[in-house]
């Protein structure tokens, strides 16, 4: 085993009264690579703040014996934090255009603060989120990079394809508790799933249990009925001397009945209660008579040509979505995937819509609500689906029936941010356009939304960078490339 590097005791890390993180050991060795997962909000991010010594714990202590660079998931670019004279080679690397820094794009920017991590070459590294904003070369060129590098890795990422190519270890961060499984994401699923299917046979046994124990006592219960009804009887009747002792033995034999129910009463109470695997109900979109699209191809562009800032982004391409299809748009950073959505939605030159297209969309804000409503009943006003449906979309997407009275005005922004999908899967609509729909939720959400566009009866269309997710997904590709709209089948 190669040498100890990093030593995670008795840890505890509270916010607003509640712990959000209770590890009680934890270690690291030279060369692993480990990826952190976990629920929004559940400490991914603060267990790297606290390896980086960002902030310190309420309780233990973290003891390391390397040094860590740090890619904070969001930070502004400053010269502060990044180097002005970042190597030549490595933007050429990432494709990063020689200018000045902070007139860089987001997704630019973000390149050139990992170039600036991955150039200190430091024997440990600590990456929040490095897949966020870039595109699939970019995500290529970071794994290639990583696979190369010697040193220990943590990491959290929601990109299962990228976990799946860097990671050989997972934590999970569960109630606060980090639980660790070996391998990749992958085998973290297969480890999962065995836990699951255990959970199901103790469950399974222990209902047999309780059915036997609760047979037994049935029984037991009409048996010593039984007895007490005949003593009655006797008792009622005038028992000779002679017939003393059988009636005091019958008294006997009831007493020991009880106490044998008793005794199976109690140990029923005594069985442990073993919960059962909570499987989802399935979720249904149907598309109202009035929204329903009779044309193959609803949406098309002839001759379609974008240019923004002076720069040609498309050049006279055309294209064809059949309805029902789910769609993905993909290609490099500024190739114009969303100014190709935005035309569409635009009804701009070159696109034809059927008559019948009713869009809904999610786009990448930073949502925000105000209303007075509780969850449930804000989304129920903007929905045609009834309140089965809007609870099991909600449930799908991380809400619990506590979770749903919490009032609009009050919820975090990893909470909007799943009211924002759920309202473009529930209003109506026949047409659903959603633009990086996985950036920032967590890997649960992203595997719920999967299951809901699969449901979706409608034509989705999304643009995404998270390859996992476009295999899970789509059914046809448009590539941006070299100015032109390549279809590519899936």
């Amino acid at each position: 085993m190669n040498g100890l590097v990093l030593q995670i005791k008795n840890l505890r890390k509270t916010f607003d009264g509640r712990d959000i993180l209770k590890v009680k050991h934890l270690s690291v060795y030279q060369g692993s690579r480990i990826a952190i997962i976990g629920t929004n909000g559940s400490g991914k991010s603060t267990l790297l703040k606290l390896i980086a010594q960002e902030i310190l714990p309420d309780e233990g202590r973290i003891e390391s014996h390397v040094d860590f660079s740090y890619f904070a998931q969001i930070e502004k670019l400053t010269k502060k934090n990044v180097s002005s004279n970042l190597d030549g080679e490595w933007l050429s690397r990432f494709n990063v255009p020689s200018k000045v820094l902070l007139e860089m794009s987001g997704g630019e920017q973000n390149k050139a603060r990992l170039i600036q991590v991955l150039s200190q070459y430091q024997e440990g590294m600590l990456l929040d989120e490095p897949t966020t904003h870039l595109d699939e070369e970019s995500i290529q060129q970071l794994s290639d990079e990583l696979e190369y590098y010697f040193g220990t890795l943590i990491f959290v990422s929601h990109d299962r394809h990228f976990i799946n190519r860097v990671a050989t270890k997972i934590w999970e961060i569960e109630d606060g508790r980090v639980n660790e499984y070996d391998g990749d994401y992958e085998s973290y699923c297969r480890q999962k799933e065995q836990i699951e299917r255990a959970q199901e046979n103790r469950f399974n046994q222990y209902q047999r249990d309780k059915q036997k124990l609760e047979k037994t006592i049935e029984n037991k219960e009409k048996q010593v009925i039984k007895l007490k009804k005949v003593s009655t009887k006797q008792h009622q009747k005038n028992i000779k001397p002679s017939r003393l002792s059988a009636s005091k033995s019958k008294d006997s034999v009831q007493k020991a009945a009880e106490k044998a129910k008793k005794v199976v009463e109690h140990r029923l109470q005594q069985l442990e209660k073993i919960e059962t695997v909570q499987k989802t109900r399935k979720v249904y979109f149907p598309i109202p008579q009035q929204l329903q699209i009779h044309s193959q191809y609803p949406i098309r562009g002839d001759e379609i040509s974008l240019i923004v800032g002076g720069k040609e982004l498309i050049q006279q391409s055309n294209f064809e979505f059949k309805m029902g299809s789910k769609i993905a748009l993909i290609g490099a950073n500024g190739s114009g995937k969303t100014c190709l959505l935005n035309h569409i939605l635009e009804n701009g030159k070159g696109i034809y819509l059927s008559p019948k297209v009713v869009f809904s969309t999610y786009e990448q804000l930073s949502y925000q609500f105000d209303e007075e409503e509780d969850i449930l009943s804000y989304v129920m006003m903007q929905s045609d689906f009834d309140e089965v449906n809007v609870r099991s979309v909600l449930h799908r997407l991380g809400f619990t029936q506590t979770s749903l009275m919490t009032k609009m005005k009050l919820i975090s922004g990893g909470e909007a941010t799943r009211i924002a999908l759920a309202l473009a899967f529930l209003r109506p609509a026949n047409v659903l356009v959603l633009d990086e729909p996985t950036n920032f939720i967590d890997l649960k959400t992203i595997e719920a939304l999967e299951e809901l566009i699969k449901a979706y009866q409608g034509m989705v269309i999304f643009v995404s960078h998270d390859q996992s997710f476009i295999k899970a997904c789509a059914d046809e590709v448009f590539r941006i490339e070299k100015q032109r709209l390549i279809h590519e089948k899936y």
